[in-house]
């Protein structure tokens, strides 16, 4: 396709040449101390933690270690998420916001003693963090947003002086002495620590159920189980949520691209109006700059490429752009609240860990704090304010309009599949609702034709096709699919049934 040729590769640059570290599928039945569900940044994370408490410890990955959300993150690791201490100070008061604040510090503190105490080389560069707004006239929720960090004692700066390339821009937030890294080598610094010794890690190895045994749980995959006291569920969305936090999660998506620049970035920003984040990583083609924006919502119809394209001109206004290399769409969970959910469940011996509202890096790390001290029996001061029970016996307004829009909506009875295929156009995705009830069909750029169920495996929702990815979506809670019905993203479990 065209746009290749104007963005470069399609895939997330962390990607690029890092897959040198790999893990063998599960094939029997073992049993640990704990099983994690999840190789991203969470359940690494989690199981590094475990592990240095003594606990034998087992990953089950889906696909490759940190080749799903974590692979799209631009990888900042801050104790500050845009202009969230303000949001917290206001909600939830004074006592709760120090609760909050020394998570994400412990959080972040730990996460640079884990990188030195196992060494893990993942290009760590300590720099400053702006959070800047592109619109004069918005000035004034910085000013709020300072006046929440002194409040709770946080070492944030309003400056009138910004580097490039936002010296135009009046004033902003700076945090000095935050850190970057690259992603992928940090979790397989984490991956090689966890694995061995009576711990394991296992890839391609999906997950298809949780059965809890009282005492024991088991997560079993299509060719072996692993049993454990604990199981912590570790996925974006979980695959196994015994209080239904799914009904809680937006899901948003976003979309990244990697670029060379004549000169360089040196620190990391969040820019407002509309919303970017901006950094640089070392690579082998030289200093890379990396721009993510375009959020919106996962089941907004407009076509993929437009938001890459505005991504473009972002870009070129911006910046003095050498060239394109990357390009990639990635998401996160937002929750109601803006806090992440992570804890034991109403199921003893079951936790989760979503929710992490676009801060993956050091909230994969406060995840890990939180659920070792539980698992451990250990008082832990701030998990009560992440406590996936919060949420019991919520209306779930959200929850009745998504379905309301998306399960129960009505598409209009179309041709029949095999005059609709004659219509599709090559590389196009369709949602029909023919005499075999609601399909999905993609036509590949050789006229191959795949017919699916055309509702989500998980709730029944209507899917959604995602042109740039060449995937299904659901709109409701997120599952992906790929073109021929293979899941990609919990929380279905179950493969679209083919037609």
């Amino acid at each position: 396709m065209v746009i290749t040729m104007i963005l470069g590769k399609h895939l997330p640059l962390w990607l690029d040449n890092s897959d040198k570290l790999h893990f063998d599928s599960l094939n029997n039945d073992i049993e640990v101390d704990v099983v994690v569900v999840g190789g991203g940044v969470a359940g690494l994370s989690i199981a590094t933690l475990l592990k240095k408490e003594g606990l034998n410890v087992c990953v089950l990955e889906a696909r490759r270690i940190g080749h799903y959300i974590t692979s799209t993150t631009t990888a900042k690791l801050s104790y500050t998420s845009s202009l969230i201490y303000s949001h917290v100070l206001s909600t939830f008061g004074k006592e709760f916001g120090l609760k909050f604040k020394k998570s994400y510090f412990d959080g972040f503190n730990k996460i640079k003693e884990i990188i030195d105490e196992l060494n893990i080389d993942c290009d760590l560069r300590e720099v400053s963090f702006y959070i800047l707004s592109s619109d004069e006239t918005k000035g004034d929720i910085l000013d709020i947003e300072l006046n929440a960090l002194n409040e709770l004692g946080i070492p944030g700066k309003l400056v009138n002086n910004v580097p490039y390339p936002f010296e135009n821009v009046g004033k902003a937030i700076v945090y000095e002495n935050q850190l970057e890294l690259n992603p992928i080598k940090y979790l397989h610094g984490l991956s090689k620590y966890v694995d061995g010794g009576g711990s394991f890690i296992f890839e391609n190895s999906r997950v298809l159920d949780v059965e809890d045994l009282g005492e024991r749980k088991v997560a079993k995959t299509e060719n072996g189980s692993v049993k454990g006291k604990s199981v912590v569920v570790a996925t974006n969305t979980p695959i196994h949520d015994p209080d239904s936090v799914y009904k809680h999660l937006n899901q948003n998506k976003s979309h990244g691209l990697g670029l060379l620049l004549k000169k360089d970035i040196k620190d990391m920003f969040i820019v407002f109006n509309p919303f970017h984040t901006l950094r640089s990583t070392p690579t082998s083609k030289g200093e890379m700059s990396i721009i993510l924006g375009e959020h919106h919502s996962i089941d907004d119809s407009t076509d993929r490429f437009e938001f890459y394209k505005n991504l473009r001109r972002f870009s070129d206004d911006l910046l003095d752009v050498e060239s394109f290399e990357y390009f990639w769409s990635g998401g996160d969970n937002l929750t109601e609240d803006r806090l992440a959910i992570i804890g034991e469940t109403s199921q003893k011996g079951t936790y989760i860990a979503t929710g992490f509202n676009s801060w993956g890096m050091n909230t994969g790390m406060v995840s890990g704090i939180i659920l070792r001290d539980l698992i451990l029996g250990k008082n832990n001061h701030y998990s009560d304010i992440f406590s996936p029970l919060r949420f019991k016996n919520k209306e779930h307004e959200i929850e009745n309009e998504r379905i309301e829009k998306f399960k129960n909506r009505s598409i209009k009875f179309t041709d029949s599949i095999t005059k609709t295929v004659h219509k599709m156009n090559n590389d196009e995705g369709k949602i029909i609702n023919c005499e075999l009830g609601m399909l999905a069909i993609y036509k590949d750029n050789d006229s191959n034709t795949y017919i699916l169920n055309g509702r989500c495996s998980h709730k029944g929702c209507i899917l959604h096709w995602d042109n740039g990815e060449k995937i299904w979506e659901c709109p409701c809670h997120g599952s992906v699919f790929d073109y021929k019905g293979n899941v990609i993203r919990a929380p279905a479990i179950h493969k679209l049934t083919q037609h």
